[in-house]
Order: structure tokens, then sequence, then C-alpha cells
């Protein structure tokens, strides 16, 4: 059974892309504009399926750990900030979708925090490495991750997910389908609650999580040739943290602080097939965020509105999309002025952005071209580009790509915090030439499929944000000279001899440097040189049991003391996560889940100073009306 990627500012879900694994079962990923086959496509891609989802019970954070060219940072417990680097780019330089709608928080850097998302309601989780710039803007620096809920069904329905354990864990979602002739509507309701660990490596207090989800989405197909997609979306997450010991250690100390962050995406789509050769759509979404902190009551908040128009035409082996973007951007900070300065300030930006991909595609060889250009108001403008290419082979595929994207500074690096700590509306984007090759290859009649890649990035024009200024006595950013190279591999295997048992390895080989300020070459933070998991899964008739091995190997971070040097490099030690997941149908209707994390009880963290859950063990049922 071959799939196929598409393109489609309105299909599954809008501005994305699809594969479609029959005529009635249209998914979403985003590799290019318009329709190619999995197997042709010219980057490296990575697709969670709800079957994955469902026979691990895992979290997101557990499940990303397996993708290879990927490093999780969990800061601390259940609900504590969870960074994503790919390959070894800073955690803002990965686009994250949900349902097509650009999630990437204003109001934290241009960063996603993966701790908001719940797995209840995901169908899918699509993964596209590599330069994605020229057809998805700054944040696509390093990749996209686009995470797509479960569609709506064609028939009226209602399920529930209750699951209770460890740290006084409690979760509930309920999901109710709604379906007529040309319309069909979904709506769930997702509730997470737990006490959490203490984070801190001193002290008992507890740092919990309360998180709720609201969300509304649908089709609406008034002709055959006409679909209008809509998505609302609604978190509202409220974490506790710890405070930082600033005069005696420099880490974490227990403190009844905690955050409050509100999360809205919203967007509705419509396309138009013109005719078999042309079709166009139209796509508005918003991204609306903010975070409030307690007991400081500072907040940070912002705002994104996109406006996507796509236009496609298909003649035979040949495709040309041209798409045409605007999108405003406005950056809130409110907070009491103190002796370090006042933080109350608002700022805007606008940026306007044409985009095209040319495409060819053969009986072997497929060939893609896009570019883009960035018309910003506020500061420099930008150019992307990238150039693809596949070529299949009977049993095995070879493919390539290379690009060149861009990241904006963010507000925060623009404009700064306070008075001390002082932005530069000067900053330039950030530049990087990232090359790929690979292959996929299969064996034992489909039962064996192996990948492998090989990747480099040399970033110029970095932005460092913690840059001391003699003059003013205080901190700013600044473009630093230099390069900071990234060069890897990345391989997977699996493994399915029948229906029964499968299995999955992934392995990561990372090198990731920057200059310091000699011009030496140092490690990056937060990105481990070795990584890779192994997951086995069986199934019975009416059961399923998975074991999940995730190993993080040693990797740098950054400490700052309260005394000089004021800051230090450090080591986090490698670890290794088990866990072990279950399922038992009782009929078509009821499954019980069962699922333990960590099961070595393995003490490890993956920010300094702040310590990980240990043993933790979860009963749940699914139930289906």
């Amino acid at each position: 059974m071959k799939g196929y990627l598409a393109a489609g500012i309105v299909g599954a879900s809008f501005l994305s892309f699809s594969i479609s694994l029959s005529a009635s079962d249209l998914e979403t990923i985003t590799v290019s504009a318009t329709p190619v086959l999995v197997d042709d496509a010219g980057s490296s891609v990575t697709v969670i399926t709800r079957e994955q989802i469902e026979a691990q019970n895992a979290s997101i954070q557990s499940l990303l750990r397996t993708v290879p060219g990927f490093a999780v940072s969990q800061q601390g417990s259940v609900g504590a900030v969870t960074q994503v680097r790919v390959r070894g780019a800073e955690a803002n330089q990965v686009l994250v979708l949900i349902d097509g709608i650009e999630a990437n928080d204003l109001a934290q850097g241009s960063e996603f925090d993966f701790s908001q998302i719940s797995l209840a309601d995901v169908e899918r989780i699509e993964i596209v490495r590599g330069p994605q710039s020229a057809l998805w803007g700054s944040d696509a620096m390093a990749g996209v991750v686009h995470i797509i809920t479960r569609p709506s069904e064609i028939r009226n329905s209602i399920s529930t997910f209750i699951e209770t354990g460890s740290f006084s864990t409690a979760r509930a979602a309920v999901t109710a389908n709604v379906a007529s002739d040309h319309h069909r509507a979904k709506l769930t309701i997702d509730y997470l609650d737990t006490d959490g660990t203490n984070i801190s490596r001193q002290g008992r207090e507890e740092d919990g999580l309360e998180n709720l989800t609201l969300s509304l989405s649908g089709r609406y197909t008034p002709t055959s040739n006409v679909v209008l997609d809509y998505t609302l979306r609604q978190t509202d997450k409220t974490s506790a943290f710890d405070d930082i010991d600033f005069f005696i250690t420099g880490l974490p100390v227990d403190a009844d602080n905690e955050t409050a962050s509100d999360y809205f995406y919203g967007g509705v789509g419509i396309s138009h097939d013109i005719n078999d050769a042309i079709e166009h759509s139209l796509f508005f979404g918003r991204t609306d965020t903010s975070n409030r902190t307690r007991p400081t009551n500072n907040r940070t908040s912002g705002v994104k509105d996109k406006w996507k128009y796509q236009l496609s035409y298909t003649a035979g082996a040949h495709r040309l999309s041209v798409i045409g973007e605007r999108e405003s951007e406005s950056f809130r900070q409110r907070g009491t002025a103190q002796f370090f300065g006042d933080p109350n300030q608002n700022r805007e930006t606008e940026t306007n952005s044409l985009a095209s991909e040319y495409q060819y595609v053969g009986e072997r060889l497929n060939l893609s071209v896009s570019a883009r250009q960035d018309s910003n108001d506020e500061f420099d403008d930008a150019s992307a580009w990238r150039v693809t290419a596949s070529y299949g082979f009977d049993a095995a595929s070879l493919y390539a790509s290379i690009g060149e994207s861009t990241k904006n500074p963010t507000f925060t690096e623009r404009y700064g915090f306070y008075t001390n700590f002082i932005g530069n509306p000067d900053l330039k984007p950030e530049e990087s030439l990232h090359w790929e090759v690979g292959a996929r290859t299969r064996f034992l009649g489909d039962k064996l499929k192996v990948g492998l890649t090989w990747f480099e990035a040399d970033l110029t024009d970095e932005i460092n944000g913690f840059v001391f200024d003699p003059v003013t006595f205080g901190f700013t950013s600044a473009n630093i000279d230099g390069e900071s190279n990234r060069q890897g591999a990345e391989l997977t295997v699996d493994y399915q001899p029948g229906d029964r048992l499968s299995l999955s390895v992934s392995y990561t080989y990372l090198d990731a440097t920057q200059e310091d300020f000699a011009g030496a070459d140092v490690q990056e933070v937060r990105r481990p040189e070795h990584s890779g998991s192994i997951a086995v899964n069986y199934r019975w008739q009416q059961a399923g049991l998975g074991l999940t091995v995730n190993r993080t190997g040693s990797q740098e971070d950054d400490y700052f003391p309260p005394a000089p040097p004021w800051q230090e490099r450090v080591r986090l030690s490698a670890f290794t996560l088990i866990e072990l997941s279950g399922y038992y149908e009782l009929n078509s209707k009821v499954t019980l889940t069962l699922r333990a994390e960590n099961l070595t009880d393995e003490a490890y963290e993956e920010v300094y100073g702040y310590e990980a859950p240990g043993f933790a063990a979860y009963a749940g049922i699914r139930m289906t009306f």
C-alpha cells in the first residue's frame, strides 16, 4: 500500500500536506506543496501514528524521544516546560503546527512548550527534518512538527478516556462527533490534574499541574469541489515551579510559584477545485498565548494573525504552486517596575511573504525547487530556498535536499526584558545552510525497513541573547561572528515479521558546536552526542504489550553561579528510561490500559538542577458509544 504526501491549505486539516493511505483515508504531513509519494520525498520524514500512540500509551515527551535527530529537555516534573531541539538547532528554530495552525509562542521566545499537549485526541504526529523555511517561513529553520488531532467521524459517536495513577494523577477526556450529509463536527474536552514531584534537589515541595483543553473542529462540504474546514482550540494550563537561589547555590529551591498559561489556536480555511488541473485555497489562522507568573504577577502575551492564499497547477508530471502570506505579530509584557527597570512594553511587526514551488514527479525521479521572500517591516528582509531530489529503485530509494533557511529575531532579543537587559533593534535574521543525503531500503518482502541519513548545517549570524555590555553594565543581544556547525547521522530500523510483533530502533549521532568568545569550538548545550531508542510491541487478539527503552547520552548545560565566573559549563549524565505499557479489550466498546514509566526509578536531569520524576504507574479505561 503506497502513501502520498500532499499539500493543501485546506484538506484533512488546513494549510497542510497530506498522506493518502487509501481513497477514504486522507491524513496530513508537511513536506511539499502538492502530492508526492512518501517513499519519493526528498526529506527525512517520521510519522507517529494513532496505532503507535495507543500501543505505547505514553506522554508526548516519551514519543518524541524515539524520533531520530530529536533532543528533549523537560524542566522537571509533569507539566514543566519541555523544549525540543532538532538536529542541534535551537528550540525556537523548529515550527510546530496544531491542525495546520502555527503554534510557536511569541510570548516565550517563539518556542513551543510541548508539556501542554495531551495525546488523548491526537491522531498522528508528522515530522519533517531539514530546512523548511522556503515554504513555512522563519520558525521552520530545522524542521516542522505537525500535531494532528483525531478527525471528525462520519457517524454520531461519543468516546471517553479516564486514567489515574502515581503522584495523585487524574485524567479524563470526552470526544463527541456529530455528522450529517454535508457537515461533520467534533468536540473534545481533555482534563489532567496531578500533584507532580519535587523538581529541586532539596526540600519536598511538589510541583503539580492542572491542564484543561477544549477543542472544536469540523468540515463542511456544500459541493463536491468546495471544502470548508475550521478548528478552535483553547488550553488553560497552571503549573507549579520552583524559585532560583540566586545568593547561595544558583539552583532551584522550593517555592510556592506557579505559571498560568492560556493558549488559543483558531483557524478557518476554504479550498476550491476549479478543474482537474487548477485548485486554490485561502486560510486564516490565529495564535493567542499568554503566560502569567505568581506571586510576581508578571505577564507576557503574544498574538499572531496569518492569512495565506495558495494557487496550484498540475500538468502531467509537472506541478507549480504559488503562495502569498501576510502575518501580523504583537507582543505585550506587563510587570512591576523595580530596581532592574520597567518591563512594560508593547511591540508589533508585520511580514509579507511570497513563496513558490515547482515539482517534477516521474516514474522514478522526483525533483522539487522552492523559494521564499519575506518582507519584514521592522528588520532586514530575508529569503529562503530549498532543492530536493529522490530516485526510486525496486526495493530502495535515495534522496537528498539542500536549502537555506532563516530565523527572525524574537521580540525579547530585539527589545529586552528590563532597562539593564537592553534589546538590540538592529539584529539580523539568523541564516542556516542545511543539506542531507539519505537512503530508504526494504528487505524480506517489506517486513524489514532501514533508513540512514547524514546531515550538516552551518548557522551564521546566530543571536546570542546574553552578551555583557560594558557601557551600560547590563546585558543585551547581538549577532555573533563565526558559525555554529551541526552534523550527524540518523538511523532507523523497522521490523514487522507478522501482524503481532513489531520492532523499531532509532539512533542519532550529533556533533553540534559553536564558537566561544575566544573563537574556539565548544559543544552546544542540551544536545547529546549519542541518543537512541528501542520499541517492541506484541499484539494478541484482544490485548497488546509494549516495551520502550530510550537512551540519552551525556550532554552539557549552562550553570549560572551566584559568584564569578557567573557562567559555567556542566555535564549532565547519560540516562536510560524504560517504559512498559499494555491494553486489554473487554469488548468492542471498552478497553483497559496500563503503563509504567521509568521502571528502574533512575535519577536524572535533562536541565541542570531540575530533577525528573522517578517510577510511576497509571491505569485507565477507554469507552466508545
